[in-house]
């Protein structure tokens, strides 16, 4: 028979290893994208994220079936039981999760390979991968705390430091996932006309879920333990993680012009989250919303990557004050939701069997939603922005100058923008002005298109989009003026038509899965009778 506590307690131990080397991994890789490219698919930083992916599974698993076993013997347990298998709530979101992750994974091996690299983290198939990621780490805090259950001798120790650790890889996930700190352009949106600053939502509610969780499940002393812990990794991954990805290069590896850049990682979680998490404890924030929503807030005013582009100089003193209010009123509106999920899920520890019996027409559905999606279309409709995450770098000379032209999008494809970004090797050029010209041999005679490119302040870097209207092969002509004189130099393209299914119905299907993830285990733990499921 299973000794569940001991189980459990090295089960614990495992996760919170693989989850903190995953997202250290997913941190480096975050960074040798901006500073070295794009590169295969087992480069080093997705070895440290995927390699506890096979063990995590099979010892979930073993676990649903030995538990399934003493059931049918006649132990007495809790959890929920799913075609005739038994295990806590955690187990099955862990499985879950991790399902999700590796239909994620492979999904986006398949839209890299057919419509180009992303230079974005919002894709349909990355939305699995982080949402179903997020959904295992929130998964093995619950299974900490069935350890508690389980352990009410205290035998095992180290529990608090735990669920600390595993707290921190959601949090950091989770400012990945909803802040997308990689790309400054995604921070902004206009819903008719109107600038909406999504950070100011997004961060404080990531902030405030991961300390109502701690709160709710564990205590104060989490919570703390939680607060230095982040500070330490914050400070650590600012040091080490340049010197990991200059360890991890290979010969055949280059530094992009302009890096090492920022250490994005070390700077996506505010530095005051520290403060916000002691002032959550002292003054039990927990039960004074209001005060809870104006921290987290100001932690994400105070601080924050975008401070120089999203505040007031930019939008207005106006515009800024409606997105506070605004902000404020969706985080206020979250607090209770966010609270009623955590208890719901935590009911899934009392005794007894809650029943989950999905019918076959729902999983038809559901498996359809995952195998329909990647016939969809490639979508990167940013306005102007910048950054150097380029999936294709091609080098052109201009009057003996070395030009790296940067394609935010490739292959191109029609009809649709690509920004480009052309950057000169040597930052004290001689070039004063770049534009492109699009060459396309029409039927009718040759098609030409001009776009200007505008100059970054003090910096040989020219930014600028190029729309392709027609498919085919075609030319693409840098231009660029130098004391007077034009000079050319070209590159030869084919760009690739419209996919068949438009990109609504991808990002349509992949919300609807990630939030039926997350909604199955909430209705399945929260009833106290046999659930049955439409």
């Amino acid at each position: 028979m299973l000794n569940r506590p001991r189980f459990i307690y090295f089960f614990c131990i495992f996760l919170t290893l693989y989850h903190l080397i995953a997202r250290i991994g997913l941190a480096i890789d975050i960074q040798w994208h901006l500073d070295v490219g794009r590169d295969r698919f087992l480069t080093p930083p997705h070895v440290m994220i995927f390699a506890g992916f096979p063990l995590c599974i099979l010892l979930s698993l073993y676990y649903l079936l030995v538990n399934t076993k003493d059931h049918k013997s006649g132990k007495e347990l809790f959890g929920i039981k799913i075609f005739g298998f038994i295990a806590p709530g955690s187990i099955w979101m862990i499985l879950l999760g991790m399902l999700t992750l590796g239909v994620g994974g492979i999904y986006d091996g398949y839209w890299h390979a057919q419509f180009g690299i992303d230079t974005t983290v919002i894709t349909p198939p990355h939305m699995l991968t982080l949402f179903g990621g997020m959904l295992a780490e929130f998964a093995s805090v619950l299974l900490v705390r069935d350890l508690i259950k389980y352990d009410s001798e205290n035998k095992f120790k180290g529990k608090n430091v735990l669920a600390a650790v595993l707290l921190w890889t959601l949090l950091l996930h989770g400012s990945f996932s909803f802040l997308n700190f990689i790309d400054p352009r995604a921070a902004m949106i206009s819903v008719f006309g109107f600038t909406m600053m999504l950070h100011l939502f997004f961060g404080p509610l990531v902030v405030i879920t991961i300390l109502l969780i701690g709160k709710q499940w564990f205590g104060r002393k989490v919570i703390y333990i939680l607060a230095g812990f982040t500070l330490v990794i914050q400070i650590a991954m600012f040091i080490f993680i340049p010197l990991a990805v200059e360890l991890l290069m290979g010969p055949s590896h280059t530094y992009r012009p302009g890096a090492p850049s920022v250490i994005w990682a070390a700077h996506c979680i505010t530095y005051l989250f520290v403060l916000v998490a002691f002032i959550f404890v002292k003054y039990d924030l927990a039960n004074r919303p209001n005060l809870l929503v104006i921290v987290a807030l100001l932690s994400d005013v105070i601080f924050s990557p975008f401070l120089p582009v999203n505040y007031p100089s930019q939008v207005g003193f106006f515009t800024t004050m409606v997105n506070l209010a605004i902000a404020f009123l969706l985080l206020r509106l979250s607090i209770p939701l966010i609270q009623q999920y955590c208890a719901r899920i935590l009911s899934s520890l009392e005794s007894g069997i809650i029943e989950f019996k999905p019918r076959a027409k729902s999983l038809a559905v559901l498996l359809a939603m995952i195998l329909i999606t990647p016939v969809s279309a490639h979508d990167n409709n940013f306005e102007e922005g910048s950054g150097f995450d380029a999936p294709m770098r091609i080098e052109v000379e201009i009057d003996g100058i070395e030009v790296w032209v940067e394609f935010m999008l490739w292959p191109p494809k029609a009809p649709q923008s690509c920004e480009i970004l052309l950057v000169a090797e040597d930052n004290e050029s001689r070039i004063d002005r770049m534009w492109t010209e699009i060459v396309f041999p029409a039927e009718a005679g040759e098609v030409r298109t001009i776009q200007e490119f505008k100059q970054y302040p003090d910096q040989s870097i020219w930014f600028g989009e190029n729309y392709f209207t027609f498919s085919g092969n075609q030319t693409l002509e840098i231009k660029a003026s130098i004391a007077g004189e034009e000079f050319t130099d070209h590159i030869s393209l084919e760009v690739e038509p419209p996919a068949s299914i438009p990109v609504w119905l991808a990002w349509t299907i992949s919300s609807i899965w990630v939030f039926t993830i997350y909604a199955v285990p909430y209705f399945a733990a929260g009833m106290r009778r046999p659930l049955e499921c439409e």
